[in-house]
């Protein structure tokens, strides 16, 4: 059973996601990780924010970089592990999980009720993504170490963020994996980690919030 932090707790669950949703609407407390294990890590964590939506779903970027933080940490030396906006993660250039924000939204401005982070990482190979950790040598990796690794890292991402958001965006432009599309140039990440993106001779920005998904 992984062993967890400070103000996080964990809960065993056949469908993370669910379990996460079913108890976010009951009012289950912020800093539950609903997860399981088997040939991939799927997790969902909940947060209670007290932020409108727009900056609330920064938990994506943050819940990204502390899996990248995890890995770094606990997997092969110099592994290449990279965050795409969309939120994937790829490691060796691979599509190998996904970070997916989850929401009962009323508008960017409203403090939602709660919001929760849904994360999957396949360790064995899946017909669902490009690769997965052990084609790329982190056989050793096991997921309750990567779990708790991630838990970890998650807390002191957030409490880095609180002080002071720069650190984490300094950070997830550092990991960024943006393929250039035929008619769109990336530029970056604006101030509330939004792409930029240059087309057609105008920068457009496309907002976090255009991630969310519905429960």
């Amino acid at each position: 059973m992984p062993d967890f932090p400070p103000l996080l707790r964990g809960v065993a669950a056949d469908d993370p996601r669910a379990a996460a949703v079913a108890a976010a609407r009951a009012g289950c407390d912020g800093g539950t990780i609903f997860w399981r294990a088997g040939d991939a890590l799927e997790a969902a964590v909940v947060f209670a924010p007290d932020v409108p939506l727009d900056r609330a779903m920064q938990m994506l970027p943050l819940c990204a970089v502390a899996l990248r933080d995890a890995l770094g940490a606990i997997g092969p030396s110099e592994l290449p592990v990279h965050l795409a906006w969309d939120g994937r993660l790829l490691v060796n250039g691979g599509g190998a999980g996904r970070v997916t924000p989850v929401a009962e939204a009323r508008g960017t401005d409203a403090v939602p009720d709660w919001l929760l982070v849904h994360v999957t990482l396949q360790f064995l190979p899946s017909g669902a993504t490009e690769t997965a950790l052990w084609q790329e040598g982190c056989g050793e990796v096991t997921a309750d170490a990567l779990l708790e690794s991630w838990a970890r890292h998650l807390m002191h991402r957030l409490a880095e963020w609180e002080d002071d958001p720069r650190a984490l965006h300094a950070e997830r432009e550092a990991a960024a994996w943006e393929v250039e599309a035929k008619d769109a140039t990336y530029l970056g990440l604006d101030e509330r980690f939004g792409r930029l993106r240059r087309a057609g001779g105008a920068t457009r920005l496309d907002p976090l919030t255009d991630l969310l998904e519905l429960p």
